[in-house]
């Protein structure tokens, strides 16, 4: 009978099993490539948004005027911006444009997608085009033109109305105080429901056309199947389109500054909090109170996002 051989280290070692659940490390040359190729990131982000928002955050609470050293003054900052009738003023005006700029967006976008999803067959990519022409011109220059529709003194507005009723027609639309909040509504609207047309387009494009037809054999009538299929499966874009509205609205700039020629109009009447922020800011360069007026901004941003986001999840529970 032959002696069993015993085997080598060599067979050994080939056929040990690998131990799992050991930590692997990287060697160090190549550990030193990977965080030399993240670290631009890092400090791109630590310089230009970290540091910012701590340092806003920071002069939130002291009184400087961009030399010397920070003053301490507590929630002084704070509590001034509140007894500001023009910050106050700007705070409504914000609201409103917000409100219906959103309402009128959202909803235009919404109904204008669904008709081309529904009844155009063919050319789909030719009105993502046109719808998102607007939001390719620059805002200033978006402003200009609506200004010069409005003009006091020949406005292309004024002309039209003057040649229905057969008399010169100077009415001040950009120094009204009530229309001033319309037109900007107006022109956020013209810019944006494109890029809203898009987003709800592809989300109904994603819904499964077997859901329709499975509706449809169930004896489903078109209002039904809109609001049992077609709009609890938009919620989460619709969601995402009204979140994007509501942080563009709160933030509005460039509109009504170039509107109102950065006055803000008449009694500050198309005055936002954008406006409001720069002027305090960098017009005044009390920049401890522009600090504060930009956290107040933060909280109704992440305030009003809330506020939807507990509504949307209880309307789906």
């Amino acid at each position: 009978m032959a002696e069993a051989v015993a085997p080598t280290r060599t067979a050994e070692a080939a056929f040990k099993r690998p131990r799992y659940g050991r930590s692997m490390s990287l060697p160090q040359s190549n550990a030193l490539s990977f965080y030399g190729a993240i670290a631009p990131f890092f400090i791109l982000f630590g310089v230009f948004s970290l540091f910012p928002i701590a340092f806003s955050f920071y002069l939130g609470f002291h009184s400087w005027d961009g030399s010397g050293a920070p003053r301490w003054v507590g929630f002084a900052n704070y509590a001034s911006v509140l007894n500001d009738p023009v910050f106050l003023k700007a705070v409504w005006n914000t609201v409103v444009v917000w409100f219906w700029s959103t309402l009128i967006t959202v909803s235009l976008a919404f109904v204008l997608a669904y008709l081309v999803n529904e009844y155009v067959a063919f050319g789909r990519n030719y009105f993502r085009i046109v719808f998102l022409v607007p939001l390719l011109v620059a805002p200033a220059i978006s402003a200009i033109i609506l200004r010069v529709f409005f003009s006091s003194h020949g406005g292309i507005v004024n002309g039209f109305l003057g040649a229905l009723s057969g008399d010169p027609v100077y009415w001040d639309w950009l120094g009204s105080e009530t229309w001033i909040k319309p037109l900007i509504v107006l022109l956020i609207v013209w810019r944006w429901t494109g890029w809203h047309f898009i987003i709800f387009l592809a989300g109904l494009q994603a819904i499964p056309r077997d859901l329709y037809e499975a509706a449809k054999v169930d004896g489903a009538g078109g209002r039904q199947i809109f609001y049992r299929i077609t709009l609890p499966l938009m919620a989460p874009t619709l969601a995402f389109s009204i979140t994007n509205a509501t942080l563009g609205g709160i933030q509005i700039f460039d509109e009504p500054f170039v509107l109102t020629n950065g006055i803000g109009g008449t009694d500050n009447a198309g005055t936002t909090l954008g406006m409001f922020l720069y002027g305090t800011a960098f017009t005044q360069f009390q920049f401890g109170l522009g600090s504060a007026v930009s956290l107040y901004i933060f909280a109704i941003v992440t305030g009003l996002t809330l506020l939807y986001h507990a509504a949307l999840r209880r309307r789906a529970l």
